[in-house]
């Protein structure tokens, strides 16, 4: 059985069809209009290069400060094992090691300085800034400790140098008065036989003034490596530094010490060599006749 309002039924359907349609078509149209605008895919674009690039840089500086790292372990390393290190080689390898290290940072460093400029991220410019900061503070206190190293070094050498010449000159010393014991039971054994004992050799020296001078030399050589060790230890410093100039006239006085009473002419023409470049810095001339002044 038909229904009697058949007609308005299919009236209202039409209708309600052609709002649902017109209804549908607001937010298919915006939606349209949104997604086919370019700017959105581009700002994709945009957004993942740089996530890229922030992971690039990120990975550039992880490498660099990693092998940064490494570097500055073998040093502290290097610098435990000088410190219980004996022998003077052996120290001296460490050393060179620890400077090859030093220079292999500052080769990274370069590299690191380069590569800042090239950072597109703030923050990853501030915090290779930072660590350049702090590492040109780290190298400036390195060398100060190097200078301080090699002057120990030098020291230790010079004092070890002092050893041995002091060592040699006490056994000569010795011999000497071996020598002089002997001579003296040989004039009283000449004497109690009733023989004149020889007079010395006409040279006026023989074995015992050989020994002499040989003794007078060693004293000279312990001095002058003594003065010597003062004017290295000046050379080390600034120049035109209180302590410079109070080393150098230390050591000038001890040479001219020596050279009151040289043991030969070799000694005093290597003092007057030595003397002339720390009388040059003094402002310090020679007087009249080869004399020096105060």
């Amino acid at each position: 059985m038909k229904p009697l309002n058949q007609p308005e039924r299919r009236t209202r359907l039409w209708q309600f069809s052609l709002f649902y349609l017109l209804a549908l078509l607001v937010p298919l149209g915006a939606s349209y209009y949104l997604f086919s605008n370019s700017s959105i895919a581009d700002e994709n674009v945009r957004l993942k290069q740089e996530a890229d690039r922030t992971h690039q840089e990120q990975a550039l500086l992880v490498t660099r400060f990693d092998t940064l790292t490494q570097h500055l372990k073998r040093i502290d390393e290097i610098d435990a094992r000088i410190s219980r290190e004996t022998y003077l080689t052996e120290r001296s390898r460490l050393i060179l090691n620890n400077q090859n290290n030093s220079n292999d940072i500052a080769v990274r460093l370069s590299e690191l300085r380069n590569d800042t400029t090239q950072l597109r991220t703030a923050a990853h410019r501030l915090l290779a800034r930072n660590v350049l900061r702090d590492f040109d503070f780290y190298r400036s206190t390195r060398n100060t400790i190097d200078v301080l190293r090699q002057d120990a070094t030098r020291s230790l050498d010079g004092n070890t140098r002092c050893l041995e010449v002091k060592a040699d000159l006490a056994g000569a010393k010795q011999e000497v008065m071996g020598l002089k014991a002997q001579v003296v039971q040989l004039q009283a054994a000449l004497a109690n036989s009733g023989r004149t004992p020889p007079p010395p050799p006409p040279t006026g020296g023989g074995n015992c003034d050989a020994l002499k001078l040989q003794a007078a030399l060693l004293r000279n050589q312990v001095d002058f490596a003594k003065a010597d060790c003062l004017r290295q230890r000046a050379l080390d410093r600034k120049k035109k530094s209180t302590e410079r100039k109070k080393l150098l006239e230390d050591a000038r006085a001890a040479f001219i010490q020596i050279l009151q009473n040289p043991a030969n002419d070799g000694m005093k023409q290597s003092i007057e060599q030595t003397l002339g470049p720390i009388n040059v810095e003094l402002g310090k001339e020679p007087g009249f006749f080869g004399f020096l002044r105060g």
